[in-house]
């Protein structure tokens, strides 16, 4: 896996899920099961649907029901990415911005929220790659897994700069229930 300079960070504000004692192998979903997933030049609303793919296959594991992808979700991890790379800070609060601006901002309103992030070069990495970076870390899996998130929207943002001055892609996935 060809991936240079990749930064992860978790922000969570539910509990720990179970899995931790898991290898995150057995929560990424074979080549065949989601379509265009190792597919690194796939269109990015092509790898939007294989990460709620790849998400939902890895709660399948763990008996935890399937996420369901929300269009303000989605527009949230925009917003979300936009923001990260404007800023030129990998961080959920970039340019010092609430963590909830982005879901806030979208109009999703939320009884639980968390988010994922991850940073690569733009066109070296696949949904397939960063799901199985969130999936080697246990703050990352714990929100993949939670049985207190319903919902998910997942999104790509080119970041140019952001990682020293390479062509950077920020993913973001946004996890919620709505109240």
């Amino acid at each position: 896996m060809a991936i240079a300079a990749v930064s992860l960070l978790a922000f969570m504000l539910v509990g720990r899920a179970d899995g931790a004692q898991r290898s995150a192998q057995t929560y990424l979903a074979p080549d065949s099961v989601c379509s265009s997933a190792s597919d690194r030049a796939a269109a990015p609303e092509v790898q939007a649907r294989a990460i709620a793919c790849l998400v939902n296959w890895a709660r399948s594991q763990d008996q935890r029901g399937r996420l369901v992808p929300r269009s303000k979700l989605q527009h949230a991890a925009v917003l979300k990415g936009e923001r990260v790379a404007a800023c030129g800070q990998f961080s959920h609060t970039p340019c010092g911005s609430a963590v909830t601006s982005g879901v806030d901002a979208a109009g999703y309103r939320y009884a639980t929220f968390g988010e994922n992030l991850y940073a690569g070069t733009w066109g070296q990495v696949s949904a397939r790659d960063v799901v199985l970076a969130w999936l080697l870390s246990p703050p990352h899996r714990a929100n993949i897994l939670s049985p207190k998130f319903h919902d998910v929207g997942a999104a790509s943002v080119r970041a140019n700069g952001l990682l020293g001055g390479s062509d950077a892609v920020v993913w973001t996935a946004t996890f919620g229930t709505r109240r």
